[in-house]
């Protein structure tokens, strides 16, 4: 019986983009989000000052999946971008987690999403059994997290 308690696993993940699942991903690196620290003093007291929080970024959506036979939707999406296609380039991409059973838990979304970077397989011949993987990376406007 799983734990229902216990801390998520890692494996049990999909995605969607505009509300579509795509399958065959591989792995997901899910944003890092800081936010710039600053100081300031406060009258003429030299030895005292006080930490403000600025303005917060986010790192990039990085995905790896195998690249399967007749799915073109992701170089296709690369394309859009290249081209300049702002209609079609910017899409809604979600990352949901789910638990044991498949119920989904978390979900992140991000909206406005572009491929900054897409990285076709690598090719080796001398390659034992290697799964043909594709990579993006990805750009966006906004990042936000629901419990579900």
């Amino acid at each position: 019986m799983p734990d229902r308690h216990g801390p998520m696993r890692t494996g049990r993940f999909k995605v969607e983009i505009d509300d579509v699942e795509v399958p065959g991903w591989q792995s997901v690196d899910i944003p890092t989000r800081w936010t710039e620290q600053g100081e300031y003093r406060e009258g003429d007291e030299p030895d005292w000052e006080k930490k403000i929080w600025g303005q917060t970024h986010f790192a990039d959506l990085e995905m790896e999946r195998g690249v399967q036979p007749g799915d073109t939707r992701i170089f296709d999406w690369a394309e859009e971008v290249r081209m300049g296609d702002v209609d079609d380039g910017r899409k809604e991409l979600a990352v949901v987690m789910m638990d044991e059973e498949g119920a989904p838990q978390i979900r992140w979304e991000f909206q406005g999403a572009w491929i900054k970077v897409y990285d076709p397989p690598k090719l080796d011949a001398g390659a034992d059994g290697d799964v043909a993987t594709e990579s993006i990376t990805v750009a966006f406007d906004k990042m936000v997290r629901i419990e579900q």
